[in-house]
């Protein structure tokens, strides 16, 4: 079977849910056709998803078509290549196209209509509150997003808030979560020690979804107690200059993919300090399922997704006073934070790996 997939993310950034479902979906004897985003003038100015920050394996299933355009990004261009992704499909023919892109879905969700071609929306976020563009949110939520919903031969949603956000247009909608490869989980399982050190890793597009202003003074308290951020994005250069404040908190920047299995390990537990509301009420975070295989017990604000999921093993904690307490808890007591740590991995070997999530996405095909 030919599968055409659409990204808003370069095959050579950190491996996600994209990347994921189309090397397992190649490895399982379909030929997967991975169409970048648009790489717009400067834009090295741009989003973080337009730049390589890792060198991902590209199956000898696949192809990866690189896109560029000598315009800006503007509202125009982007109506224009959305048409323009049409081309694509008439080009490769493929049995069934899967979009992850919000912003570039609706001229080839209607062709695929017409043509009788299965198209699948994969939604990971709230992309009306995620959009820094008042227009695009716009666009996304009065036109793409109903048209695409209803036409759509089926949606699939990371989180149940986005599910049942499309249950209104469509009666095909399938909740199939976030989660990690085998691959990812094995390689994490080669650097686990039964100590840690005194250190915690946390990897994220550093946007304002999270709240590190708490995160920092949370950890202000635990000197002895070593916050490394890794990653970039719109709050890179003011957390930069912030930590400068902080002997125990460094931010790292951008790290290739390969490393995080050993970072995850080498953290001695996780955290997820995710901001109150509806943004992230409505998501799957992927950074849980990166502590989870390393059998890592998570701190993290309790989210309508998070609560659903991990309600048995997460450690959540609604602002500064709970953090400490819950950090406190888990360096004095080395019992529970193995156990919920097991707890967390156990899930991740049942039901959040990509064995099982494309499995999904193949009965939808």
């Amino acid at each position: 079977m030919k599968i055409l997939l659409f990204s808003q993310v370069v095959w050579n950034f950190y491996r996600g849910r994209r990347h994921e479902t189309t090397l397992m979906l190649s490895k399982s004897g379909n030929h997967c056709v991975y169409v970048n985003p648009v790489r717009y003038k400067n834009w090295e100015k741009s989003s973080i998803r337009l730049h390589n920050v890792s060198e991902n394996e590209i199956h000898k299933n696949m192809t990866v078509i690189e896109r560029n355009i000598k315009l800006r990004k503007s509202f125009l261009v982007l109506i224009y290549e959305n048409i323009n992704n049409v081309r694509y499909i008439k080009k490769n023919k493929p049995d069934v196209v899967i979009s992850f892109d919000h912003l570039m879905s609706l001229a080839p969700c209607i062709y695929c209509k017409l043509k009788k071609i299965k198209f699948i929306f994969d939604v990971t976020d709230n992309w009306e509150r995620v959009e820094t563009s008042k227009l695009r949110a716009l666009y996304w939520k009065f036109i793409a997003k109903p048209i695409i919903g209803l036409l759509s031969y089926a949606v699939t949603s990371t989180s149940h808030k986005q599910a049942e956000s499309f249950e209104r247009y469509n009666s095909n909608v399938s909740i199939i979560p976030n989660g990690k490869s085998n691959e990812f989980i094995a390689e994490t399982q080669k650097y686990i020690k039964k100590k840690c050190e005194n250190k915690v890793n946390f990897v994220a597009n550093l946007r304002d979804w999270y709240d590190f202003d708490l995160l920092f003074d949370v950890f202000k308290k635990f000197p002895d107690l070593q916050l490394n951020i890794y990653g970039k994005g719109d709050l890179y250069n003011y957390l930069l200059d912030k930590s400068k404040q902080y002997d125990n908190i460094n931010i790292l920047g951008n790290i290739d993919s390969k490393y995080i299995p050993k970072l995850m390990a080498e953290t001695l537990f996780g955290i997820l300090p995710l901001k109150s509301g509806k943004l992230n009420d409505s998501i799957c975070p992927i950074k849980l399922f990166d502590y989870w295989a390393a059998k890592k017990t998570v701190v993290g604000y309790p989210t309508y997704e998070l609560k659903i999921i991990g309600k048995d093993c997460l450690m959540f904690a609604r602002n500064k006073e709970e953090y400490i307490k819950n950090i406190q808890l888990i360096l004095n007591n080395d019992k529970l934070r193995n156990d919920l740590g097991e707890t967390g991995y156990k899930k991740i070997k049942d039901i959040y790996n990509y064995d099982k999530i494309i499995a999904e996405f193949e009965k939808i095909i």
